[in-house]
């Protein structure tokens, strides 16, 4: 995965942190999920948003240094779980608040409406997560100042190169522009211009050929209508039409019953229809050599990291479900890396990251005695070509296995 801003924040966002919040705040854990969904876009935006301006640039970058000499990680682990037990004097709780306040200013309480309307959260949860992911974001932005040794340019520009990755995390149905009191996104504007331009000018050469075409052709008109009038001298040419490869797993959405039941939204061609159908065919037989593999479609890690992105948590519930639906299946988790970097590092990185996926489907409840174990084979048994980029994309996966069904 590319190490993006937005990836650096969610990674802070781990499973077992948001678990940890749902017990401190009275909440369930979904609906903080929700709520650090929402809160990381809007966050991100308004900082975005604010580095476009002419002072914006100085300003967050004083807030980020601020944040990154502040130990936001040592003030998430000091957190004691017990529920309800979030005094209003955590050092968390107030730094948050501050920098909350900081970066968003009096559209601070705008914001946290928005992020409880969109989680369901209470408001004052809802407040909690929106100070927690604006110190985890400008600490993040502070390290990222620091290991790049940037002064305010080039903090801008760097913002500027992760505009598009924030653009595109913004969940359907959440409200960002009204909320920062916006009325476009960053540069949305200047895209604006740029395609109007675009379109100004190909209409421009649209004209320009007509024109020509009349000046040139026009004269001729009536001696090829003589000709076609005459149906032994016409020629038709039939169009070939063009079929284009469609992303099935990307594109195509329904839904697909288990024996149990149990309705499941997935995607054609997706991990999940994959495995259902292979357990679901009495003809389909095991290999017992080379195995029985399909590739997750819908797992993300932070960057080179081993912790589960928020995302992932859809599939690997609807695997859950699969495994319960076909009580006689067994599965073995498998991680692989391309062949760039140290191969040691590779190797333990797709080694930590099968245990994430195991552990975490033995967090969702399967039963044990369905799981046979996590490997991680690092760069081996590659299944693209290592010397491109869509190859070495290929080559980073994470896989399940059926060993018995």
């Amino acid at each position: 995965m590319s190490d993006t801003l937005i990836n650096s924040v969610r990674s802070v966002f781990t499973d077992n942190l948001l678990s940890k919040f749902s017990v401190l705040l009275n909440q369930t854990q979904g609906n903080i999920q929700k709520a650090v969904q929402a809160a990381i876009p809007i966050v991100l935006t308004e900082v975005l948003h604010q580095a476009g301006s002419p002072e914006g640039p100085t300003k967050i970058g004083n807030l980020a240094k601020q944040a990154a000499g502040s130990d936001f990680f040592g003030h998430l682990h000091e957190l004691e779980v017990s529920s309800g037990s979030l005094a209003t004097g955590s050092i968390l709780l107030k730094k948050g608040s501050d920098f909350a306040g900081g970066l968003l200013r009096d559209r601070k309480d705008m914001v946290v409406k928005e992020i409880a309307r969109y989680s369901g959260a209470s408001d004052a949860s809802a407040s909690f997560i929106a100070g927690v992911v604006s110190f985890a974001s400008l600490d993040s932005i502070g390290r990222q100042m620091t290991a790049g040794s940037m002064d305010a340019k080039g903090l801008a520009l760097w913002l500027d190169t992760q505009r598009e990755s924030i653009m595109h995390a913004i969940p359907s149905g959440l409200e960002v522009k009204a909320p920062l009191g916006i009325r476009r996104y960053p540069r949305e504007k200047a895209v604006r211009t740029r395609r109007n331009m675009v379109l100004s000018v190909a209409l421009g050469v649209l004209v320009l050929f007509v024109a020509v075409f009349l000046i040139f052709f026009w004269p001729n008109k009536h001696s090829d209508v003589a000709i076609a009038a005459n149906p032994a001298d016409t020629t038709v040419t039939a169009s070939t039409p063009v079929r284009t490869h469609q992303d099935t797993v990307h594109s195509e959405a329904f839904r697909v019953t288990l024996p149990n039941g149990k309705v499941l939204d997935v995607y054609q061609g997706g991990t999940e229809d994959q495995l259902v159908t292979f357990l679901d065919d009495p003809n389909s037989k095991l290999h017992k050599k080379n195995g029985n593999w399909f590739n997750f479609t819908k797992i993300a890690f932070a960057s080179n990291s081993s912790s589960l992105l928020l995302e992932s948590e859809v599939q690997l519930k609807n695997i859950v479900a699969i495994l319960a639906a076909f009580p006689k299946a067994k599965i073995k988790i498998g991680g692989y890396s391309d062949n760039t970097g140290d191969a040691t590092v590779n190797l333990r990185l797709s080694q930590e990251r099968a245990d994430n996926i195991y552990a975490k489907l033995i967090d969702l409840n399967t039963k044990p005695s369905q799981l046979k174990g996590a490997k991680g084979y690092g760069p081996k048994y590659p299944v693209g070509d290592n010397g491109t980029a869509v190859g070495r994309n290929m080559n980073r996966r994470m896989s399940i296995d059926v060993v018995a069904k």
